[in-house]
Parts: C-alpha cells; structure tokens; sequence
C-alpha cells in the first residue's frame, strides 16, 4: 500500500515533465541566427492555385485589422506574407491581467500539393507597473535556449519562460488553423531548409563616393535602432523624383530576400510614379543636419504593397546599402 502510495505522489510530476518537454530544449527553432517557427502542410488533392486561395482566404478572415492584415500577395508565385499583433496572456484574474504584445510576420510559400509556412519576425512589448515605457524584446533575445531555460535545459526560466512557452502554443495554433484550412494533414514541423528565393545582385560594383557598402542582412542593429528618428526622403531613381512625405517602418526577411517598408501616402508623387520591380531608394538624414547630406542610403525594388487608410505600406527588396 505504501509503494502504491509513493508512485501516485510521482504522477502529476511525470506527468508535467512529460506535458513541458516541447518547451524545453529545441523548442524554439533558430536559423541562420533568428527564430523561425516552420512547418510544412500537405494537401495532395489541391493544385497550387487552390492552396493559395484558399489560404490568402485564411489569411484575410484571420488577420483582418490595421495591425494584423495580409501585407503581400503574389498568385503567380504562390506567394503571400501576413504581419501581425496578438497579445500573448500569462495570467488573468479579476485583479490583473499579466500579458505582452506580440509582434510577428507569417511568411506562405505555395507549391502543389503542398505549401510552407514561417512565424518569424517576432517581437514582445510588455508593460510593467514601475515604468512608463513597455519592456521590449526580440525572440532571439528572450525565448532561444539561450535565453529561455536553465544552464541543464531541464526548466523554463521564470519570465522569458512563459514568453517561450506562449509563443510555441501561438506557433502550433496557428499552423495547425492553416491546416484546418486545408482539411490537410501535417507533413513536418521541420523542414531541412527555410523558406528561400533567388538572390538579386546585392552589392554595387563601385561603391558611392565618401560611403562604405554593406550587405542588407549585414546592417548592425544599432544602426537600424537610429533609423525611426531621422529624416527620411525617398527618390525614384529613373523618374528623378523625391518625397519627404514618408515614415520607415523597418528592415525584415521575406521568401529569402531582405527588405523594407515604408509608409507613403497615396497622393505622393513619389508613389504614383513607382511602378512594380523599380529602383527607388530611401535617404537618411540625421536631426539638424540637410537633408541633402544622408548618412545611410537604402536602395531598393519595389516588391508589392498594401494599403492602410489614406497610406500605403510599400515593401521593397534592398538591393544596397551605402552607409557613411
């Protein structure tokens, strides 16, 4: 009586062991240094067409507000990519409500029979009692193994902890909606290789004049952080044509290729005049200085858009970057 006594006190630990082992080592995927949730659906009785369709359908009903909304679509290519914001809760009582705001790109790449999804991009702002200013953190800085678990990677540490745990259960619900979408069985949570298209030329053959040249994934991410508070002005480069009406968005990853987004209002000259795949680049001005002397130059390719009220995010791929 006594042994049977022991084993049942065992039993809700094994068993929370058991429930906590996707959270644990390797829960949270990272390639080429960032997060990227991956998983692979097959539909063996759709075309590529129908799989697109019927997830740009997915995609419109399930991310339908200003913050979360189908950013880019491309039929032909079978390509289409979500941004989007969610609130993650930790806990809920009358008293409080413990949550954070996640920030994320959903990245579908269409194929027969089949298609592939990417939750990358992620980000967290989370508000605290004893400051103004919400916390922010990336998820390669906060949910890896790294960061999440215990030197042993036998426990989730306390606070990142829960914002791993969170984002793994917002990954498999997510995917596992797509499917649904598809009345499609799961092939594989981890496909040997991301998501990936062919590479444009990157580099210029000669650098501009007083400039250094950098690789687009090669920017350091504290140069990056100065970007918001500059002043910014976009020219198209065949048409000779400039606006400072615009606001930058931020640098991510999408089917392979770095690129930006911007917001540009519709009645911009420098929108109207754009056309698909055109050179367009983005000059940056520190505060106080003219705006004829930038200090960092995005070129890029017009890749798609999508709107938001009287403005338009435009997302390009950046083909150079020339940096002083």
């Amino acid at each position: 009586m006594k042994q049977l006594l022991f084993a049942l006190l065992f039993i809700p630990a094994l068993l929370f062991a058991q429930e906590d082992q996707r959270y644990l080592a390797g829960g949270v995927p990272v390639v080429d240094g960032k997060v990227v949730f991956t998983r692979e659906i097959n539909a063996p009785t759709f075309s590529k067409a129908q799989i697109y369709r019927q997830l740009l359908k997915w995609g419109q009903e399930n991310f339908n507000t200003k913050e979360s909304r189908v950013a880019y679509q491309n039929e032909e290519k079978g390509e289409m990519a979500i941004i989007g914001e969610e609130y993650l809760v930790f806990s809920s009582t009358a008293l409080s409500l413990d949550r954070t705001l996640m920030k994320f790109r959903i990245i579908i790449e269409c194929k027969e029979h089949a298609c592939t999804l990417q939750l990358a991009g992620i980000r967290y702002e989370y508000n605290v009692s004893y400051q103004n200013e919400p916390e922010k953190y990336l998820a390669e800085e906060w949910i890896t193994d790294e960061y999440a678990l215990n030197k042993k990677k036998t426990k989730l540490n306390r606070i990142s902890g829960k914002f791993r745990k969170a984002t793994i259960d917002f990954a498999e619900k997510t995917f596992d909606s797509a499917a649904s979408a598809l009345g499609a069985q799961l092939l594989t949570t981890t496909p040997a290789e991301p998501l990936s298209a062919p590479q444009r030329k990157t580099q210029p053959e000669t650098p501009m004049e007083g400039f250094v040249t950098f690789q687009a994934d090669k920017v350091p991410s504290t140069i990056l952080q100065m970007l918001p508070n500059n002043t910014l002005h976009i020219k198209i480069i065949e048409k000779d044509i400039t606006d400072a009406n615009v606001e930058w968005k931020g640098i991510g990853n999408m089917f392979g290729k770095t690129i930006s987004t911007i917001a540009i209002s519709k009645d911009s000259p420098a929108y109207k005049a754009i056309g698909e795949n055109e050179l367009y680049r983005l000059s940056f001005s520190k505060p106080g200085t003219s705006a004829d002397e930038p200090w960092i130059i995005i070129e890029c390719r017009k890749q798609g858009e999508t709107s938001e009220g009287q403005q338009t995010m435009l997302i390009g791929e950046i083909t150079n970057v020339w940096i002083k």
